[in-house]
């Protein structure tokens, strides 16, 4: 007879399985940390010819974003569009909608505008430059701070299933970190080209079209800066957790071990992703109160389900904590008058406030005064 069955077949077959897939997730965690330096630390600028950044552009695609925006069609499209937003403002006015301070406001907010359209582009290179030099500066020895994480991710977790879960999290946190910062670069391009265009709108003050092109134009911001943060945080990493250094932070167990080289990505997603809500707080809000109706939504359901239908109303109204105050009191009530919760004998309720009349009869409410019945008459 075989000493091998089946399931025990099946059990080796799961865990073979679940050892690859492990595998699979630190080679792509060491992968990401070999590949950090260019994809994320890097910040495009142009090669140029001349001194700093006044030179003929000489790589791509720097070149047609130079003769563009230096004197070319997006140029003068953009101040295009800023004269003829400023006429529709002054068209609106009028119609009498608006005011005079508004026009006003207008007229010296298109000459900024005016200005930073023609500056743009050594505005934005200015800017790129002076983000990749401080990230320079603060960025740490990478090859230290790999060495450390990879070196952590050498100690295998005997739990396969807790082993199998922090991996596949650090390598998903890696990919996702890795496909934020190659984003980053398309959009940085994106926004430095046809901003021009943006700016025209938000200093030409059209109502709506105003506040939309200037949301869109401070993207411009989180993007440019982004490596900073990520740079200070590789930089404490390497500060208390590179290998030979005299810390008592550095753990001794496999399970904190792999557990630190996970959170570096992910904390660096935590960053980008705060960048993001700081540009744009309306997508933060909208999520925040997303959670809060489906938190108020479970709550009313479970109050409606543990102290009747007007737990859940008061709920929904107002919030779980007042939910629960109203269950605690009518609980009281409950236990305080046994007899009127059970209902009268009569067939009357406890809401049937009615009086009698002056034939004795009832159905008066109580708040009707006596010298006004009819009986009395």
């Amino acid at each position: 007879m075989s000493p091998w069955s089946l399931s025990d077949i099946g059990i080796k077959w799961f865990e073979d399985a679940v050892d690859k897939i492990i595998d699979w997730f630190q080679e792509g965690l060491t992968d990401g940390y070999n590949v950090i330096t260019a994809q994320i630390f890097g910040t495009p600028t142009p090669e140029t010819d001349g001194a700093f950044v006044f030179g003929q552009p000489t790589n791509v695609p720097w070149v047609e974003i130079h003769s563009s925006l230096v004197a070319g069609d997006i140029m003068l499209v953009a101040l295009l569009l800023l004269v003829a937003c400023v006429q529709g403002r002054h068209t609106i006015r009028i119609f009498n909608i608006g005011s005079t301070y508004e026009t006003r406001k207008a007229k010296r907010s298109a000459w900024t505008g005016a200005f930073l359209i023609v500056t743009w582009y050594w505005l934005a290179v200015l800017v790129l430059y002076l983000v990749d030099g401080f990230t320079i500066a603060l960025l740490p020895d990478i090859a230290t701070v790999i060495d450390a994480m990879t070196g952590l991710l050498l100690t295998s977790i005997s739990n396969p299933i807790l082993a199998l879960f922090l991996t596949g999290v650090g390598a998903t946190a890696m990919w996702i970190l890795q496909a934020l910062f190659f984003l980053r670069e398309i959009m940085l391009y994106i926004l430095i080209y046809a901003m021009p265009i943006g700016i025209a709108l938000a200093y030409g003050n059209l109502p709506v079209v105003s506040h939309i092109s200037k949301t869109v134009c401070m993207k411009f911001v989180p993007l440019a800066i982004m490596p900073i943060p990520v740079a200070l945080l590789f930089k404490g990493y390497e500060l208390l957790f590179r290998e030979g250094a005299d810390s008592v932070l550095i753990p001794n167990s496999s399970f904190l071990s792999t557990l630190i080289a996970v959170t570096l990505p992910l904390l660096s997603i935590v960053i980008v992703w705060k960048l993001f809500a700081y540009a744009s707080p309306m997508t933060a809000q909208i999520i925040g109160t997303t959670t809060k109706v489906g938190v108020t939504a479970g709550a009313a359901i479970s109050a409606g389900v543990v102290a009747g239908p007007a737990a859940a109303a008061t709920t929904a109204t107002w919030g779980p904590k007042a939910a629960v105050g109203y269950s605690a009191v009518s609980k009281m009530r409950q236990q305080g008058s046994p007899s009127q919760a059970s209902g009268s004998t009569d067939g009357r309720t406890d809401h049937d406030n009615v009086a009698t009349d002056a034939y004795g009869q009832d159905g008066v409410p109580a708040y009707r005064r006596t010298e006004n019945d009819p009986g009395y008459y």
